[in-house]
């Protein structure tokens, strides 16, 4: 058997958790924000152009650290979305298993 009724137990608590979709919405909304975190340093540089107001907040310390920020959300998000996706996978063996032994207890 590859997939035991024990071995589902655990993947109804992975799709039970809703650590993932805190993750996930942190990460949308830090996403969402790095255009506002752009504007608003870009409003502090003095530069005459907008390319080089752009320039300047994309390399400033603060968007740097936002950007950080936004890539550790993602990764944790990411995390999760493969978590969710294997729990699903092993679901999917398991009914397919139990249709299987099912449909054989019938042929006998």
């Amino acid at each position: 058997m590859l997939v035991s009724d024990d071995d589902m137990s655990d993947v109804l608590a992975v799709l039970a958790d809703e650590t993932g979709a805190a993750h996930r919405a942190a990460h949308e909304y830090m996403d969402d924000l790095t255009k506002s975190v752009l504007a608003e340093l870009m409003g502090q540089s003095e530069a005459k152009s907008a390319t080089e107001r752009e320039q300047w907040a994309r390399a400033h310390q603060t968007f740097r650290d936002h950007l950080a920020k936004v890539g550790k959300f993602a990764k944790l998000d990411y995390e999760w979305r493969q978590r969710y996706a294997a729990a699903n996978a092993k679901m999917e063996v398991w009914r397919t298993q139990n249709a299987n032994a099912r449909a054989a207890e019938r042929v006998r």
